[in-house]
């Protein structure tokens, strides 16, 4: 009997020993392929037009934005005086930071329609990836403003009114994007380009481009563009 009992017991720890892990496993694959398949549920519920018209919206996004760092750059590059570049600094931030506000309140606004049922999930990560893009737009628009700003004398931007403080928070704030969740949902719809600063490709970008001696078919010249003519050499 006690053969026969410990035989048994014997037997019975090696079916746990097995099932356990092979439990854990079953469970661990479940929740991994649920995962795969809210994300490729969310995905599915965006229709060809809606997917379109964020595209769209996130390369105009990019566009206005290297438009704007590229006028900016520009304009302190013209500038004749210290007093003169921290007011363009000064209007480039008050710019900025009244559209920040904006889209802050635009993904406020579509999180409270999306909760009430008024969004359609496919319309609200649309326009969410259109609003991530340009407040991406903002932050570099910010970084730049910034460099500009580290290289001003303190008594011209105390003049007008600003500092590097207001202007590095107010890249912190674009830079958040609205919180990981809200660039999470950007990136379903527009993939990992998202993330990408536009302004890093060659060729796009403002004063970073480096100095006009530099690139190829300009010559020597004065800040207001004139061009040093031959040596008659």
């Amino acid at each position: 009997m006690n053969r026969t009992t410990s035989i048994t017991l014997a037997a019975i720890l090696v079916v746990a020993t097995v099932a356990v892990p092979l439990a854990a496993a079953s469970v661990a694959s479940s929740g991994g392929v649920q995962d795969e398949t809210d994300a490729s549920e969310a995905n599915e519920s965006i229709k060809p037009g809606e997917r379109f018209a964020a595209a769209i919206g996130v390369q105009n996004a990019e566009i206005e934005g290297n438009v704007s760092e590229r006028a900016f750059g520009v304009r302190i590059a013209n500038a004749a005086s210290n007093g003169t570049k921290a007011a363009i600094v000064a209007e480039h931030h008050e710019t900025a930071d009244a559209r920040l506000e904006e889209l802050e309140d635009r993904l406020e606004t579509l999180n409270e329609s999306r909760e009430a049922g008024n969004l359609s999930e496919g319309r609200y990560r649309a326009e969410v990836a259109k609003t991530v893009a340009e407040m991406q737009s903002i932050e570099r628009r910010a970084t730049t403003a910034e460099t500009t700003a580290a290289e001003l004398p303190p008594d011209a931007l105390a003049a007008n009114g600003i500092d590097l403080e207001s202007i590095r928070t107010l890249r912190e704030r674009a830079g958040e994007l609205g919180g990981p969740d809200t660039a999470a949902i950007a990136r379903s719809i527009a993939g990992d380009d998202i993330d990408r600063s536009s302004g890093s490709e060659p060729g796009v970008g403002g004063p970073s481009d480096g100095p006009v001696d530099d690139r190829p078919g300009d010559q020597a010249g004065d800040r207001n563009g004139t061009v040093a003519g031959p040596t008659g050499e």
